[in-house]
């Protein structure tokens, strides 16, 4: 499997669309994803002191990689997270980290990032294939050619909606890589019940650290935002039951949170903030 080296990201988006990208951000157009036999851009935004010394850093891995940094690239609009931690990072340089960004699959975003399949809207299935891309293929390739924070208490998974509810998966399948999730605008109505039944089964670390939101302006149905607001409390309740302490797990309600990185970008520092604690 050839993998080609990340390049500056003014090197591989040569278009004449304004990018809106800050920072050290880096690209490898092509990474092989052999689990689902096709391959993937990449995304890799490193810290304001990368270069200037030998430190090692944390690792943010993000779902939905055209939407992270770049207006030009994303479905509607990005999150600006390139922004938020160059200006984080002048605050406190122990925020810092790295982040690495995948993009979703397109048609296939929403098989992707499910591990079940949704009879009646037909999608799902992938998200095993997907989180063993992550676990098996991707992580050790960060770990080897940057300077990380290899272990599972300085390693992140964060992501919104179906990206939130894949990254709660991926923790519980794979505990000994990932131990921390950020779930913005987490959801779970599409899986009758079985991301709940796999946290039931698992004996789950006490060290893992989840954040996990939810608007109150997801949708325009009020009671499907009600569910919503219900589905992230029973999940919260069964991680509790199944060894997570309570204080290691954050919700945070935002009565005017919409389903869109207007919302997800404003509340992403409080979840980085959050997940880097130890």
């Amino acid at each position: 499997m050839t993998i080609n080296a990340a390049l500056p990201w003014r090197e591989v988006l040569t278009d004449e669309a304004t990018h809106t990208i800050t920072g050290d951000v880096r690209i490898i157009d092509a990474f092989p994803i052999p689990q689902l036999q096709t391959e993937r851009r990449v995304w890799i935004y490193l810290p304001r002191s990368y270069n200037t010394g030998g430190r090692s850093y944390p690792v943010v891995y993000m779902h939905d990689g055209q939407n992270v940094f770049n207006q030009a690239t994303s479905w509607g609009s990005e999150w600006g997270v390139d922004e938020t931690l160059e200006q984080m990072a002048q605050e406190d340089p122990a925020l810092e980290a790295i982040v690495v960004a995948i993009d979703h699959g397109g048609k296939q975003r929403n098989n992707e990032y499910n591990f079940t399949i949704n009879a009646e809207y037909g999608f799902g299935g992938k998200g095993e294939a997907y989180a063993e891309f992550l676990a098996e293929t991707l992580k050790p390739y960060i770990d080897s050619h940057y300077r990380t924070l290899p272990g599972p208490e300085h390693t992140m998974l964060v992501g919104s909606s179906f990206g939130a509810y894949v990254s709660l998966y991926m923790a519980i399948r794979y505990p000994e890589l990932f131990g921390r999730v950020g779930g913005i605008s987490f959801v779970m109505w599409h899986d009758n019940g079985a991301i709940i039944q796999m946290i039931q089964q698992s004996v789950l670390s006490p060290a893992l650290r989840i954040y996990l939101s939810i608007g109150g302006q997801e949708t325009d149905n009020a009671e499907f935002n009600k569910v919503a607001y219900e589905h992230i409390e029973l999940a919260r309740e069964t991680l509790i039951e199944a060894g997570v302490p309570e204080n290691r797990i954050r919700f945070d309600y935002v009565p005017d949170g919409t389903h869109h990185e207007s919302t997800w970008s404003l509340l992403f520092p409080a979840a980085h903030r959050w997940l880097l604690q130890q």
